[in-house]
C-alpha cells in the first residue's frame, strides 16, 4: 500500500504541475493544493511514563542523536520533529514569540535539568530534520513522561492527547506497569485503536525472560483497555547504534524494522486513502470551474458587447439571489447549533440528576467498608480517591462517548442537509449560466459524509483530558476529634462540586468543539458558492477585455481557449481514473 500512495501522490504532484503551465496565471487554488500535498501531517506522538527510553526510541526512528536523553526524568516541553531539507530548531514561547537555535541547544528549553518547571515559558520546540521518515508527512512528538515526580509534566503529556493522530506507548520489561501508566492508559482507553504498543529495552533481558515479560504486559494493558493489543519488542539502543553505525545486524536484532514497516502501513491506512480522495476531489473541483470558465469565456467572446453587457448584468442578478440563499442556510445552520447545544444542556443536566445520588450512595457504602477495616488515615485516603476517581472516570468516559456519538450523528445529519442544498445553490447558479449564454457547463459538487475516521468526528470524540481527570485530589485531613460523619459530609461535598464541574468541562468541550466544526464546515460551503461566481466573473471580465483586441487577436484566444479546454478534459480523465486507483488500495 505505501508504495500505491507514494505513486498516486507523485502523479497528482505531476498534475498539479501540468494545470499550472495550462494556466499561466499564478493561481492561489493550485498553490493551496500543492502544499496540501507537500505538508501532509500525520501527527505520531510518542508517550509513556519517564524513563522508557521515549527519546531513544525517536532518536532510532529517524536514526540520528537529536533528542537529548538521561538517566532522570528530563523531557519537560512537548518536541516536535518534522521534515526539512536543513537540520534546525525552532523554540516557540507561550507569548508566541520564536527564536531559531541550535540543535545543540536543544537541552537548555527542553529538560527539566536546563529548565526546570518551564521557567523559560516555552510553549514548544519544533525540530527540522532531514529523515527519510519524515518526508510522508509524519510528525514525530515526543512528550514528557506520565508518573514523573514533576507534576507539571505529567499534565503536558495528558495535555497533548486531543492531538494524537496515532500514538506510540513506550513500556519496558523492567519495571512492569506502574500505577501512573495504568491510570492513564484507562483515561485514554477510548483512543486504544490510535495506540501502538512498544516493549523497549529487550537487550536488558534474556529472550526466555522477553517472551514471559511480553506475556505478563500484554495481559496487563489488555485488562486496561478490555481489548486485544498488539506489543512490539524493540531495542531503540540497538536500532540507533545500528543506523549510525551501519551494522545490519544490530538493526536487525533491535526488531525495529518490523515495527517501522508495520508502522507505515498503519499510517497510510488510517489516512491515506481519505487524503487522496480529498486532494482529487479539489483538484476535480478545479478542473471543473477551468472547463466551465473557458467555455464561457468562448461563448461569451462571439457576443457583441451590447449583448455581453446585458448578460452579465442579467448574472449579478443571479450572484445576488445566490449570496441570499447563501444566508438563509447560514442563518438554518446557526439554528440548528442552538438546538443541539440545549440538548446537550438538558443530557447533562439528566447526568447530575441521575447518575449523581447513585454515586454518592457508592461512596457512602465504599466508606463504611474501608473505615470498619480500621486503616490508617493516609491508606482510607488513597482507597477512597482511587475509588472516586474509577467511578466518576466510568461515568463521564460513558456520557462522553454517549454525547459525542450522538451529536456527531446529528451533525452529519446537518451538515448533509446543508451541503445538498449548497450545492443545488451552485448547481442553480451553473444552470443559469449555462442558459444565459447556451453552453453545456457541469458543475462539480460533492457531498462528504462524516465518518468514525473523519475530521468532524475525530475532533467531538477523543478528547479525555477534557474532563482533567488526571487528579481527583479529594484529599482529606483526618484529625482524630473529626467523626466519620463530618468526614464523610467533605467527601460528599467535595465529590458533588467535582462532578458538577466537570459536567461543566465536557459542557465546554463539546461546545467548543461543536462551534470550531460548525465554523470551519459554514466557511467551506461559504467559499465554494463564492468560488463558482468568481469563476465565472473572471472568465465575463476576460471577455469583455477581448472586445478590445483585434480580430486576429480574439481568433488566437478562441484557439487557446479550445487547446485549454481539451487538454483540462485529458486531466479530468486521469483523476477519475486515480480515484479508481485509491478505491483499489
Amino acid at each position: 500500500m505505501e508504495n500505491q500512495f507514494a505513486l498516486i501522490k507523485g502523479r497528482l504532484f505531476d498534475v498539479v504541475d501540468d494545470l499550472s503551465k495550462i494556466n499561466k496565471n499564478k493561481d492561489k487554488r493550485l498553490g493551496e493544493i500543492t502544499e496540501k500535498l507537500t505538508l501532509e501531517q500525520f501527527n505520531l506522538v510518542v508517550m509513556g511514563q519517564f524513563k522508557r527510553g521515549k527519546s531513544t526510541f525517536i532518536n532510532a526512528l529517524i536514526g540520528a542523536k537529536i533528542l537529548p536523553t538521561s538517566i532522570v526524568p528530563l523531557t519537560s516541553i512537548v518536541t516536535i520533529l518534522r521534515y526539512g531539507q536543513e537540520s534546525r530548531a525552532v523554540v516557540r514561547y507561550l507569548d508566541e514569540k520564536e527564536e531559531e537555535i541550535h540543535l545543540t541547544d536543544i537541552p537548555k528549553f527542553v529538560t527539566e535539568k536546563q529548565n526546570p518547571k518551564n521557567k523559560l515559558h516555552v510553549k514548544e520546540v519544533e525540530i527540522l530534520y532531514p529523515s527519510d521518515y519524515l518526508k510522508d508527512g509524519v510528525r514525530i512528538i515526543d512528550t514528557p513522561g506520565v508518573g514523573s515526580v514533576f507534576k507539571h509534566n505529567t499534565d503536558v503529556a495528558y495535555a497533548f492527547l486531543p492531538y494524537v493522530d496515532a500514538g506510540v506507548f513506550i513500556v519496558t520489561p523492567d519495571p512492569p506497569l506502574g500505577e501512573a501508566e495504568h491510570r492513564f492508559l484507562r483515561e485514554v482507553r477510548e483512543h486504544a485503536d490510535k495506540f501502538i504498543f512498544v516493549l523497549n529495552k529487550t537487550d536488558m533481558v534474556e529472550e526466555s525472560d522477553l517472551l514471559e515479560s511480553m506475556d505478563f504486559t500484554t495481559d496487563l494493558i489488555r485488562e486496561d483497555l478490555g481489548q486485544s493489543i498488539n506489543l512490539y519488542p524493540v531495542s531503540a539502543k540497538y536500532a540507533l547504534l545500528g543506523k549510525l553505525d551501519g551494522d545490519t545486524d544490530k538493526l536487525n536484532q533491535s526488531n525495529m524494522l518490523t515495527f517501522e514497516k508495520d508502522l507505515k502501513d498503519f499510517l497510510h491506512h488510517e489516512k491515506g486513502k481519505t487524503f487522496l480522495r480529498s486532494v482529487i476531489g479539489s483538484l476535480l473541483k478545479y478542473t471543473a470551474d477551468e472547463t466551465m470558465a473557458y467555455k464561457i469565456e468562448q461563448e461569451a467572446a462571439r457576443l457583441s458587447v451590447e449583448e455581453l453587457k446585458t448578460k452579465i448584468s442579467t448574472f449579478e442578478q443571479y450572484a445576488d439571489t445566490a449570496q441570499k440563499d447563501r444566508d438563509r442556510q447560514n442563518f438554518i445552520l446557526e439554528g440548528h447549533i442552538r438546538k443541539l447545544q440545549q440538548k446537550l444542556d438538558d443530557d447533562l443536566a439528566a447526568l447530575s440528576k441521575e447518575d449523581l445520588p447513585v454515586l454518592l450512595k457508592k461512596m457512602e457504602e465504599k466508606f463504611a467498608e474501608t473505615t470498619a477495616r480500621h486503616i490508617s488515615s493516609h491508606d482510607l485516603e488513597k482507597e477512597m480517591e482511587d475509588f472516586v476517581f474509577n467511578e466518576i472516570m466510568v461515568a463521564f468516559n460513558r456520557v462522553r462517548q454517549k454525547e459525542a456519538e450522538k451529536i456527531a450523528a446529528i451533525l452529519e445529519q446537518i451538515y448533509l442537509d446543508i451541503a445538498k442544498r449548497t450545492n443545488e445553490i451552485i448547481e442553480n447558479i451553473v444552470k443559469m449560466t449555462s442558459d444565459l449564454f447556451q453552453v453545456e457547463l457541469k458543475p462539480f459538487t460533492t457531498v462528504e459524509k462524516l465518518s468514525k475516521k473523519g475530521e468532524f468526528y475525530f475532533l467531538l470524540k477523543d478528547d479525555p483530558g477534557a474532563i482533567e481527570l488526571i487528579s481527583m485530589s479529594v484529599r482529606f485531613a483526618l484529625p482524630k476529634f473529626m467523626t466519620k460523619g463530618i468526614i464523610l459530609k467533605r467527601m460528599k461535598d467535595t465529590v458533588s462540586g467535582r462532578f458538577e464541574r466537570h459536567c461543566g468541562r465536557v459542557r465546554y468541550d463539546l461546545i467548543r468543539r461543536v462551534d470550531d466544526t460548525s465554523r470551519q464546515f459554514k466557511k467551506t460551503l461559504n467559499e465554494k458558492i463564492d468560488l463558482t461566481v468568481s469563476t465565472i466573473r473572471e472568465a465575463l471580465s476576460r471577455a469583455m477585455a477581448l472586445k478590445e483586441q483585434s480580430e486576429k487577436e480574439v481568433s488566437q484566444t478562441l484557439s487557446k481557449l479550445s487547446d485549454r479546454l481539451s487538454n483540462v478534459e485529458d486531466i479530468r480523465k486521469k483523476l477519475f481514473s486515480f480515484q479508481k486507483d485509491v478505491s483499489a488500495i
